[in-house]
C-alpha cells in the first residue's frame, strides 16, 4: 500500500462527509428554502438547480464515502462548486468569500485525477492488472 492511497482515502472521506452534510441540510431546512435562495442569487432554473445541487451533494457525498464512481462524482462536485463561486461567492472576493469552495475544488480535482481505490466499491469493480510490468500481451 502506498502513502498516497491512504491520503486519497482520507481526502475522499472528508470531502464526502462535507458534501453529504451540506446536502442533508438543504433538504432538512426545506428544499423550498434552498430554491428561494437560489432564485434570489439569480441562478437560472432555480427549482431544478436546487434539487440538482442538493441531490448531487447527498448522493455524491455518500458515494465518495463508500468509494463508488469517485472520479465521476468528483467531476460533478467540481461543477457544483464552480457554480457556487460564479453565482454566489465571486463578488465577495477570495477571503471570506470563495476560498472554501476553491479548497473543495482542489480536493475533488485530486480525486478526479488520481482516484481513490483504498477501501472502495470501485476497487471491487476494477479489472485487476494482470500485467504489472507493462508488457504488451497478445491474445489469441
Amino acid at each position: 500500500m502506498r502513502k498516497n492511497e491512504v491520503g486519497g482515502f482520507v481526502l475522499r472521506l472528508v470531502l464526502g462527509g462535507i458534501f453529504l452534510l451540506h446536502g442533508i441540510v438543504k433538504f432538512k431546512d426545506g428544499i423550498s428554502e434552498t430554491i428561494s435562495m437560489f432564485d434570489g442569487y439569480g441562478i437560472p432554473y432555480a427549482e431544478i438547480a436546487g434539487f440538482g445541487v442538493a441531490g448531487i451533494e447527498v448522493i455524491g457525498g455518500f458515494f465518495l464515502i463508500i468509494g463508488f464512481s469517485v472520479r465521476f462524482i468528483s467531476f460533478l462536485l467540481i461543477a457544483v462548486m464552480a457554480g457556487a463561486i460564479i453565482f454566489v461567492k465571486f463578488e465577495q472576493g477570495f477571503l471570506n468569500g470563495f476560498e472554501f469552495n476553491v479548497a473543495l475544488i482542489a480536493m475533488a480535482m485530486y480525486l478526479l485525477f488520481s482516484g481513490s481505490n483504498l477501501m472502495s466499491l470501485d476497487q471491487l469493480f476494477a479489472e485487476k492488472n494482470k500485467n504489472p510490468k507493462g508488457k504488451i500481451q497478445f491474445r489469441n
